[in-house]
């Protein structure tokens, strides 16, 4: 079984791949104080709860935004794991996604990733929207190929923004939130949950269509991946798919690539 990991600013997925659309995936905070032996401990025991250990990973690749992980990572996949690995980095281009930007080295290994993903399992063009710490939007051309995108900030980064900018505003919990929530709140807590919510959703609404607008096409499947990519998918009309593995099905993408090539 192929182990994938996903190394965001926040958190860092473990994915274990048990068919190609079906993921144990595990979630564990993002910390450059981590160490090799950390890691395969704490992935010892989540595996051991579904009957697997370290033995049964058969390769692994591993992909990080957070540079100051990578080295336990890459130590904790040679001390524990099998020979079978790849490290995605976006500034090395044999990963064999066509990136079609000014900067290709520039391009995230997450959004390399997703990139790979929707080219694969989805029509194009297309557009890929990540609920991460960033919220992001890519273009993916009709031939599969990453065409640049926008950066906002997270959803998370402005409730804790809000929280500490404001003395008498306190700290939400976007777990809170539904898609029937009045728009005009009768509360603070209330008033805050809309403005947040409904705030993202008119964001995304309003990027895609002028993101549509400058790809001159209607014919464009929208994608949402990440952590709170679900509640607006059922919230936003113009959200067609929402793939919680899209990032980990993109870097088995990659690795099998890479083992074609040896």
């Amino acid at each position: 079984m192929l182990l994938a990991i996903d190394g965001g600013n926040t958190n860092t997925v473990f994915g274990l791949r048990l068919t190609e659309n079906d993921y144990l995936t595990w979630r564990m905070a993002t910390a450059s104080a981590t160490t090799a032996d950390d890691y395969a401990a704490w992935l010892s025991f989540h595996l051991g709860n579904h009957g697997f250990t370290l033995n049964d990973i058969t390769g692994v690749i591993i992909s990080t935004v957070v540079p100051e992980t990578l080295p336990a990572l890459k130590r904790f996949a040679d001390r524990y794991l099998p020979d079978h690995n790849y490290v995605l980095m976006g500034d090395d281009l044999s990963h064999g996604v066509a990136i079609a930007i000014d900067k290709p080295e520039q391009a995230g290994a997450d959004r390399i990733a997703n990139t790979a993903a929707a080219a694969h399992y989805y029509s194009r063009p297309s557009i890929v929207i990540d609920f991460g710490t960033a919220t992001t939007f890519d273009f993916i051309s009709a031939e599969g190929a990453y065409c640049g995108g926008v950066i906002s900030p997270g959803v998370n980064l402005s409730i804790g923004a809000l929280y500490q900018a404001a003395a008498r505003l306190p700290l939400i919990d976007p777990k809170d939130w539904h898609t029937d929530m009045p728009v005009i709140g009768k509360t603070t807590i209330e008033a805050m949950n809309s403005g947040l919510f409904y705030g993202y959703a008119s964001l995304v609404e309003g990027i895609i269509a002028r993101m549509k607008a400058e790809i001159a096409s209607d014919q464009v499947t929208v994608l949402a991946t990440g952590g709170l990519g679900q509640l607006f998918a059922d919230a936003i009309s113009v959200i067609d798919h929402y793939d919680a593995n899209l990032t980990l099905k993109g870097l088995v993408i990659i690795f099998e690539r890479q083992q074609d090539l040896l």
